[in-house]
This record gives structure tokens, C-alpha cells and sequence, in this order.
């Protein structure tokens, strides 16, 4: 029951946060106007963030949830600082590759890490059964 309920607070918890964070920088750091598309996209993107997340964290690959969610977020600190970088009209595209190339990392590097832990546990636990 427990792990359930971390379940929705972590699905909810990263979907109101992405959501969030997406709106106030395009709205207030890049200046864009949002519109009820934009809404609607940056809730569905939200939404899969946060069914990534607590998809990993059910599946009980805890150290990969975590990195993915640190990823994500060193994501939005990057896409925050282009959005207040050069105004070159390429911001918006160049905010959200980085905010997506972060995530990849962290996802990434949350796999690896997480096949690190796995096998450490296996070879130091092999001959204790």
C-alpha cells in the first residue's frame, strides 16, 4: 500500500512541477504568450514526465526514478538560463532541446547506475544464501 501511495504523490508531484515550471518560463522568462494549445501540450508533456517517473519508481528502480528526476530538473535550470540568454528568436527551440537533452541524460545515466547497483548487490551477496 505504501509503495502505491509514493506512486501518486511522485506522479502528481512531477507533473504539477513540470507543468508548472514550463508555464512560468515560457510565459514570464521568454515572454510567449500562452495559449489553451500550449496549455494542453504542456500538461500531456507533464503528464508523461510524471507516468516516466512513477513508472520507474513502481517498477522498484528507485536510484533511476531519482536520477531521472534530477535530470529532468537540471533540464529545466538549462532551458531557464537559454530562455534568459541571447534573443536571437531561437531561445524557445534551443530551451526545450536542452530541457529534453537532460532528461535523456538522466535517464540514461539513471539506467547505468541503477545496472551498477544491481550487479555490485549480486557479487557481494552471491555466496550469502
Amino acid at each position: 500500500m505504501k509503495n502505491k501511495k509514493n506512486f501518486w504523490f511522485i506522479f502528481f508531484t512531477v507533473a504539477i512541477l513540470s507543468f508548472t515550471l514550463l508555464c512560468l518560463g515560457i510565459k514570464y522568462l521568454l515572454g510567449n504568450p500562452v495559449t489553451p494549445q500550449n496549455i494542453a501540450v504542456y500538461a500531456v508533456l507533464s503528464l508523461v514526465f510524471g507516468a516516466v517517473a512513477s513508472a520507474l519508481y513502481l517498477l522498484q528502480l528507485k536510484i533511476m526514478c531519482s536520477v531521472f528526476v534530477l535530470g529532468l530538473f537540471a533540464g529545466y535550470l538549462d532551458m531557464f538560463r537559454t530562455f534568459l540568454g541571447s534573443r536571437s528568436g531561437w531561445e524557445d527551440l534551443a530551451g526545450l532541446l536542452s530541457l529534453f537533452t537532460w532528461m535523456a541524460i538522466g535517464l540514461c545515466a539513471g539506467t547505468v547506475l541503477q545496472f551498477l547497483s544491481y550487479f555490485y548487490h549480486k557479487i557481494r551477496y552471491r555466496g550469502k544464501s
